[in-house]
Parts: C-alpha cells; structure tokens; sequence
C-alpha cells in the first residue's frame, strides 16, 4: 500500500511540475488572458454560471476548430481557459456585486 501511495505521489509531482511549464508558455498565457476578459464582460450580462458557461464553450469550440483545421486539440489550453475563466469570476464578481449595489 505504501508503495502505491508514492507512485502516486511522484506521479502526481511529476505531472504538476509538467503542467506549471506548460501554463508559461506564449500560447497559454494568452488562452488565460482571453478567458479572463471574456469572463469578465460575460459577467456584466449574464449570471456567474452562465458566464462561466459561455466562455468555457468558446473555449471548448476553438479547440475543436484546433482539432479539425490547425494544430490539434490542446488538453493544456483547455486548463488556462478554466484557470484564466476561475480568475475572472474570483475577481469579477466582487467588482460587479460593489458597482451593482444600490
């Protein structure tokens, strides 16, 4: 049992450090950057859910155009979309809870 515990925990290291190198590359950042924003102005018409919702299928669609017409379906653009997508929720719904008050 022990054994299984630390393969899983140098596995699960391993694939940490991999996924902190690919999130600082030029095209990740920008899939961060773009999902934040969306979500941001995502939120100024629809609730938390559906913004998340919506960019997250934006996200979803380029890489499926990716897939079918540029360089493949990237599970690590998909990571920076959520995480880029988790930020802007994180600090926009604040934002929009301060400038909404009554």
């Amino acid at each position: 049992m022990k054994v299984k515990i630390t393969a899983l925990y140098g596995a699960t290291c391993r694939f940490s450090r991999l996924l902190a190198l690919k999130l600082r590359e030029e095209d990740k950042v920008k899939h961060m950057v773009w999902s934040f924003f969306l979500t941001l102005a995502a939120l100024t018409v629809w609730p938390a859910p559906l913004a998340f919702l919506a960019v997250f299928v934006i996200g979803l669609l380029k890489e499926c155009w990716d897939f079918r017409f540029g360089s493949g379906f990237c599970f690590y653009d998909m990571t920076g979309n959520l995480i880029g997508s988790l930020f802007g929720l994180v600090l926009g719904l604040p934002l929009i809870a301060l400038i909404c008050r009554p």
